[in-house]
């Protein structure tokens, strides 16, 4: 590889290179434990970790990856087209490439499968893929897999194994970790304080990006979700040119993301004096995080806390009107995702119960539905980021998880 490019990199990168050694050496320790002989990482989130290499546009067609082999200690082979040579050479973690000729995808296909095969990793060798990924197509994912095999390597699945290495995170990572909460605090304020009757959800939405980018965020793996009035309960929507009005709830969530750590932030706020109900609701439901905190130690699993929720909210007679209760792993992630695949409850990725360990991060949502006489809005919600620390659970964000009027 060119030095020319490299050589007039002079801006900070997230981390040393010893962090980025210590994250191949933990892979590759997990691949030999699942006797893999060699990785081609495409998803995206993972490239990131392994590399620091953060791309706009993982499209159907894309075959960007990073191959890992289990027997060397090196930074692997990337693979990418020249379309992105700019991105590849200022980008210190990587520095052996080989390139997609510009064409049709099976060309692609074909150079990947063509340079493993010249590595050896053909005959008597398992090589796997990830193929539960977001990038290439489903039916393309399946023709690399069918050429790699054509060299007469054993093909498999490994779509979670680095997830699984990047789960616990280093002393640095948390850092960072702990600067994205600070960022999310501001962005969160920054929203509260501009809250006012005629205010648009869009504007909203402006104040929170703004504060975002200003601190030194980026964008987030996720957009932000805002709705006021009778869209206060809303999921999964993003903001309207609806106009905030005197007396209306305010729902507002969204991922602050520095160098692609995110951390998930949620409140609700009150536009003027809101209904007594919601006051009482969101006061009562805010205790299942203190409930959660007193009750998780290191060690404990992490299926634990969504019983301690589940037990919090039926104690608290919250059942009838809670829309999900739950949680999800976070870290690094890229658009359209923010979160990994274990949650604090089974799911088909990751049906086994997990050990909290120290540096693991996750949220917890409580969301609430009230679609009928409740005057001011639809529902409310909270959600709060925790990380686990040597002494227990740390809830990082500093701002209030009842209802704030403003």
């Amino acid at each position: 590889m060119s030095q020319y490019l490299k050589d007039q990199v002079d801006w900070p990168q997230p981390f040393p290179p010893e962090e980025y050694a210590e994250r191949r050496a933990r892979t590759r320790a997990a691949m030999a434990a699942a006797g893999i002989d060699a990785l081609y990482i495409t998803a995206p989130a993972d490239l990131t970790w392994l590399t620091n290499y953060d791309m706009i546009w993982y499209h159907s067609r894309s075959f960007t990856g990073l191959l890992l082999e289990a027997d060397r200690d090196d930074h692997g082979l990337f693979f990418d087209s020249p379309a992105h040579t700019t991105m590849v050479m200022t980008t210190p973690e990587i520095d052996d490439v080989a390139w997609f000729a510009r064409g049709p995808v099976e060309g692609t296909i074909a150079t990947i499968a063509e340079t493993l095969g010249g590595r050896g990793l053909g005959a008597g060798k398992t090589v796997a893929t990830q193929r539960f990924a977001s990038g290439a197509h489903a039916d393309f994912a399946d023709a690399l897999r069918a050429a790699i095999g054509s060299n007469g390597a054993l093909v498999t699945d490994a779509s979670f194994l680095v997830e699984g290495a990047r789960l616990v995170k280093s002393p640095r990572e948390v850092a960072v970790v702990r600067e994205a909460s600070a960022i999310a605090d501001a962005a969160m304020s920054a929203a509260r304080d501009a809250l006012r009757p005629g205010i648009m959800e869009t504007e909203i939405e402006a104040v929170i990006m703004g504060e975002l980018m200003k601190r030194g965020g980026g964008y987030p793996g996720i957009r932000t979700m805002i709705g006021s009035g009778p869209r206060a309960g809303t999921h999964h929507s993003p903001a309207q040119h609806r106009k905030v009005k005197q007396g209306e709830l305010v729902f507002v969530d969204f991922c602050s993301s520095l160098h692609r750590y995110h951390v998930n932030l949620n409140r609700t706020f009150a536009v003027g004096q809101p209904d007594q109900r919601w006051i009482d609701l969101m006061n009562t439901s805010a205790g299942c995080i203190d409930a959660i905190v007193a009750g998780i130690m290191p060690g404990d699993n992490i299926f634990k806390v969504h019983n301690i929720s589940d037990d919090y909210t039926d104690g608290n007679g919250l059942r009838d009107i809670m829309w999900y209760n739950g949680g999800y792993t976070v870290g690094v992630a890229i658009p359209p995702d923010w979160v990994g695949a274990h949650k604090t409850h089974p799911t088909p990725e990751a049906p086994d119960d997990r050990q909290l360990e120290t540096g693991m991060v996750f949220n917890l949502e409580n969301q609430f539905d009230v679609w009928e006489d409740w005057p001011g809005g639809s529902g409310a919600a909270y959600i709060e980021t925790f990380l686990m620390t040597d002494g227990g659970l740390e809830v990082l964000s500093k701002l209030p998880r009842n209802l704030v009027v403003v």
